[in-house]
Protein backbone atom coordinates (compact mmCIF):
# COMPACT_ATOMS: atom_id res chain seq x y z
CA UNK A 1 0.00 0.00 0.00
CA UNK A 2 1.27 3.96 -0.64
CA UNK A 3 0.08 7.29 -0.14
CA UNK A 4 -2.56 7.07 -3.01
CA UNK A 5 -4.43 3.99 -1.91
CA UNK A 6 -3.95 -0.14 -1.37
CA UNK A 7 -4.39 -3.21 -4.04
CA UNK A 8 -7.44 -5.38 -3.39
CA UNK A 9 -5.81 -8.02 -0.98
CA UNK A 10 -4.37 -5.16 1.18
CA UNK A 11 -8.16 -3.44 1.72
CA UNK A 12 -9.05 -6.62 2.31
CA UNK A 13 -6.96 -7.53 4.77
CA UNK A 14 -7.71 -4.16 6.87
CA UNK A 15 -11.48 -4.75 6.13
CA UNK A 16 -11.08 -7.88 8.29
CA UNK A 17 -8.32 -6.55 11.01
CA UNK A 18 -11.04 -3.93 11.89
CA UNK A 19 -13.77 -6.57 12.15
CA UNK A 20 -11.52 -8.48 14.58
CA UNK A 21 -11.26 -5.51 17.06
CA UNK A 22 -14.68 -4.47 16.53
CA UNK A 23 -15.99 -5.48 19.89
CA UNK A 24 -13.51 -3.58 21.34
CA UNK A 25 -13.10 -0.82 19.09
CA UNK A 26 -14.15 1.94 21.55
CA UNK A 27 -12.13 0.83 24.52
CA UNK A 28 -9.04 0.06 22.48
CA UNK A 29 -9.11 3.32 20.85
CA UNK A 30 -9.68 5.27 23.90
CA UNK A 31 -6.33 3.64 25.57
CA UNK A 32 -4.04 3.91 22.37
CA UNK A 33 -4.81 8.04 21.80
CA UNK A 34 -4.93 8.57 25.86
CA UNK A 35 -8.57 9.12 25.88
CA UNK A 36 -8.60 11.75 23.12
CA UNK A 37 -10.40 9.73 20.27
CA UNK A 38 -13.90 10.35 21.62
CA UNK A 39 -12.93 14.56 22.30
CA UNK A 40 -11.53 14.43 19.00
CA UNK A 41 -14.80 12.95 17.26
CA UNK A 42 -17.26 14.84 19.30
CA UNK A 43 -15.22 17.91 18.34
CA UNK A 44 -14.93 17.12 14.35
CA UNK A 45 -18.76 16.42 14.55
CA UNK A 46 -19.65 20.18 15.68
CA UNK A 47 -18.94 20.70 12.13
CA UNK A 48 -22.52 19.83 11.24
CA UNK A 49 -25.49 21.39 11.76
CA UNK A 50 -28.83 20.25 12.75
CA UNK A 51 -30.35 21.06 9.33
CA UNK A 52 -27.76 19.13 7.37
CA UNK A 53 -28.07 15.93 5.57
CA UNK A 54 -24.99 14.39 6.41
CA UNK A 55 -22.70 11.31 4.51
CA UNK A 56 -19.57 9.37 6.77
CA UNK A 57 -17.82 7.30 5.02
CA UNK A 58 -16.09 4.44 7.02
CA UNK A 59 -18.78 4.77 9.41
CA UNK A 60 -17.41 1.42 11.30
CA UNK A 61 -19.43 0.99 14.34
CA UNK A 62 -21.19 3.89 14.55
CA UNK A 63 -18.87 5.52 16.96
CA UNK A 64 -18.06 9.01 15.27
CA UNK A 65 -22.10 9.13 13.31
CA UNK A 66 -23.33 8.84 17.55
CA UNK A 67 -22.05 12.52 17.96
CA UNK A 68 -23.63 14.44 14.63
CA UNK A 69 -26.31 15.66 15.07
CA UNK A 70 -28.07 16.76 11.68
CA UNK A 71 -31.47 16.03 10.09
CA UNK A 72 -30.21 12.73 8.06
CA UNK A 73 -27.33 11.10 8.46
CA UNK A 74 -26.00 8.01 5.97
CA UNK A 75 -23.40 5.81 7.06
CA UNK A 76 -21.27 3.79 4.51
CA UNK A 77 -19.74 0.81 5.77
CA UNK A 78 -18.36 -2.46 3.65
CA UNK A 79 -17.96 -4.40 6.20
CA UNK A 80 -21.75 -6.16 6.64
CA UNK A 81 -20.70 -7.21 10.25
CA UNK A 82 -19.68 -3.54 10.93
CA UNK A 83 -23.14 -2.48 9.61
CA UNK A 84 -24.56 -5.12 12.02
CA UNK A 85 -23.16 -3.61 14.92
CA UNK A 86 -23.97 0.09 13.80
CA UNK A 87 -28.02 -1.12 13.48
CA UNK A 88 -27.42 -2.70 17.31
CA UNK A 89 -26.08 1.16 18.45
CA UNK A 90 -27.60 3.39 16.13
CA UNK A 91 -31.70 4.46 16.61
CA UNK A 92 -33.19 4.26 13.47
CA UNK A 93 -33.76 8.01 12.49
CA UNK A 94 -31.99 10.48 11.62
CA UNK A 95 -29.60 7.72 10.74
CA UNK A 96 -29.46 5.52 7.32
CA UNK A 97 -27.03 2.26 7.20
CA UNK A 98 -25.75 1.79 3.81
CA UNK A 99 -23.20 -1.18 2.93
CA UNK A 100 -20.46 0.23 0.37
CA UNK A 101 -17.47 1.70 -0.39
CA UNK A 102 -16.56 5.52 -1.21
CA UNK A 103 -14.99 5.17 -4.46
CA UNK A 104 -18.68 4.31 -5.39
CA UNK A 105 -21.08 5.99 -3.03
CA UNK A 106 -24.72 4.57 -3.81
CA UNK A 107 -26.17 8.61 -3.52
CA UNK A 108 -26.94 11.11 -5.81
CA UNK A 109 -25.08 13.61 -6.86
CA UNK A 110 -24.89 17.11 -5.19
CA UNK A 111 -27.36 15.39 -2.19
CA UNK A 112 -25.34 15.85 0.89
CA UNK A 113 -24.38 19.11 2.79
CA UNK A 114 -21.12 17.42 4.46
CA UNK A 115 -19.07 14.27 3.99
CA UNK A 116 -16.81 13.42 6.85
CA UNK A 117 -14.08 10.77 6.69
CA UNK A 118 -13.19 9.83 10.75
CA UNK A 119 -10.36 8.15 10.57
CA UNK A 120 -10.97 6.07 7.52
CA UNK A 121 -9.09 7.63 5.06
CA UNK A 122 -5.93 6.46 5.10
CA UNK A 123 -8.21 2.64 4.73
CA UNK A 124 -9.77 3.41 0.79
CA UNK A 125 -8.29 1.14 -1.67
CA UNK A 126 -8.38 4.05 -4.10
CA UNK A 127 -8.26 7.82 -1.80
CA UNK A 128 -8.24 9.64 -5.44
CA UNK A 129 -11.12 7.95 -7.01
CA UNK A 130 -12.70 8.53 -3.39
CA UNK A 131 -12.10 12.05 -3.28
CA UNK A 132 -14.02 12.56 -6.69
CA UNK A 133 -17.20 10.62 -5.19
CA UNK A 134 -17.19 12.75 -2.49
CA UNK A 135 -17.12 15.65 -4.44
CA UNK A 136 -19.50 14.51 -6.37
CA UNK A 137 -22.24 14.12 -3.69
CA UNK A 138 -21.98 17.17 -2.05
CA UNK A 139 -24.17 19.93 -2.87
CA UNK A 140 -23.25 23.27 -4.28
CA UNK A 141 -21.02 25.30 -1.16
CA UNK A 142 -21.02 21.67 0.74
CA UNK A 143 -18.14 20.75 2.50
CA UNK A 144 -16.05 17.33 3.39
CA UNK A 145 -13.67 16.69 6.88
CA UNK A 146 -11.01 14.03 6.95
CA UNK A 147 -9.88 13.54 10.39
CA UNK A 148 -7.23 11.54 10.42
CA UNK A 149 -4.24 10.60 13.29
CA UNK A 150 -1.07 13.43 12.89
CA UNK A 151 1.42 12.64 10.52
CA UNK A 152 3.97 15.35 11.02
CA UNK A 153 6.66 15.47 7.77
CA UNK A 154 10.08 14.11 9.20
CA UNK A 155 11.05 15.26 12.97
CA UNK A 156 11.24 14.07 16.27
CA UNK A 157 7.84 14.12 17.21
CA UNK A 158 7.23 12.34 14.02
CA UNK A 159 9.70 9.93 15.19
CA UNK A 160 7.43 9.50 18.32
CA UNK A 161 4.31 9.43 17.13
CA UNK A 162 5.68 6.42 14.50
CA UNK A 163 7.08 4.39 17.37
CA UNK A 164 3.85 4.82 19.35
CA UNK A 165 2.12 3.33 16.55
CA UNK A 166 4.67 0.44 15.70
CA UNK A 167 5.71 -0.49 19.26
CA UNK A 168 3.10 0.55 21.92
CA UNK A 169 -0.10 0.59 20.25
CA UNK A 170 -0.11 -2.99 19.62
CA UNK A 171 1.08 -3.90 23.18
CA UNK A 172 -1.96 -1.57 24.63
CA UNK A 173 -4.27 -3.04 22.33
CA UNK A 174 -3.91 -6.50 24.03
CA UNK A 175 -4.55 -4.94 26.92
CA UNK A 176 -7.55 -3.28 26.49
CA UNK A 177 -9.52 -6.51 25.32
CA UNK A 178 -11.05 -8.94 27.24
CA UNK A 179 -8.42 -11.68 28.62
CA UNK A 180 -10.43 -14.27 26.87
CA UNK A 181 -9.51 -13.17 23.73
CA UNK A 182 -6.39 -11.99 23.70
CA UNK A 183 -5.60 -15.50 22.20
CA UNK A 184 -8.54 -14.85 19.14
CA UNK A 185 -6.30 -11.81 18.13
CA UNK A 186 -2.64 -13.21 18.46
CA UNK A 187 -2.53 -12.09 14.83
CA UNK A 188 -2.50 -8.48 15.70
CA UNK A 189 -4.71 -6.86 13.89
CA UNK A 190 -3.48 -3.56 14.77
CA UNK A 191 -0.42 -4.26 12.75
CA UNK A 192 -2.35 -3.55 9.96
CA UNK A 193 -3.25 0.19 11.55
CA UNK A 194 0.67 0.36 11.93
CA UNK A 195 0.75 -0.43 8.05
CA UNK A 196 -1.96 2.21 6.67
CA UNK A 197 -0.02 4.49 8.95
CA UNK A 198 2.55 4.05 7.20
CA UNK A 199 1.28 4.77 4.10
CA UNK A 200 -0.73 7.63 4.66
CA UNK A 201 0.39 10.54 3.14
CA UNK A 202 1.41 14.41 5.03
CA UNK A 203 -1.28 16.52 4.82
CA UNK A 204 0.17 18.44 2.23
CA UNK A 205 -0.21 15.17 0.01
CA UNK A 206 -4.13 15.41 0.99
CA UNK A 207 -4.68 19.02 0.62
CA UNK A 208 -3.25 19.10 -2.91
CA UNK A 209 -5.74 15.22 -3.85
CA UNK A 210 -8.76 17.49 -2.54
CA UNK A 211 -7.54 20.92 -4.87
CA UNK A 212 -6.88 18.72 -7.79
CA UNK A 213 -9.63 17.21 -7.63
CA UNK A 214 -11.89 20.66 -7.51
CA UNK A 215 -12.22 21.23 -3.73
CA UNK A 216 -11.69 25.03 -2.59
CA UNK A 217 -10.74 26.70 0.53
CA UNK A 218 -8.72 23.47 1.29
CA UNK A 219 -6.96 24.16 4.74
CA UNK A 220 -6.18 21.91 7.88
CA UNK A 221 -5.88 22.31 11.44
CA UNK A 222 -4.59 20.48 14.37
CA UNK A 223 -7.40 18.66 16.53
CA UNK A 224 -7.02 19.11 20.32
CA UNK A 225 -3.40 18.40 21.96
CA UNK A 226 -2.17 17.96 17.92
CA UNK A 227 -2.32 14.39 18.22
CA UNK A 228 -5.01 14.00 15.34
CA UNK A 229 -5.37 16.75 12.25
CA UNK A 230 -8.87 18.09 10.26
CA UNK A 231 -8.13 18.40 6.60
CA UNK A 232 -11.34 20.48 5.12
CA UNK A 233 -12.58 21.01 1.42
CA UNK A 234 -14.96 22.82 -0.13
CA UNK A 235 -17.07 22.06 -3.38
CA UNK A 236 -17.48 25.69 -5.22
CA UNK A 237 -20.16 27.61 -6.30
CA UNK A 238 -20.94 26.92 -10.18
CA UNK A 239 -20.40 30.49 -11.96
CA UNK A 240 -23.70 31.88 -12.87
CA UNK A 241 -21.89 34.54 -15.58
Amino acid sequence: MNHSGMTSSEWLEVIEAMEEVAPYYDRVNQLITLGMAERWRAEVATQADEEDVVLEVGSGPGTFARHLRARRVYCLEPSGSLIRMSRDGLPDEPYELIRGVGERVPLASGSVDKVFCSFSFRDFRDRDAGASEMLRVLREGGELFIADVAKPPPSPMAKLLEMHVRHIVPVMARVAVHQSARKRLSKDPYRKFAETYDAFGFTSFYERLLRSKGFDDVSTKPLRLGGATLTRGKKPWKSTS
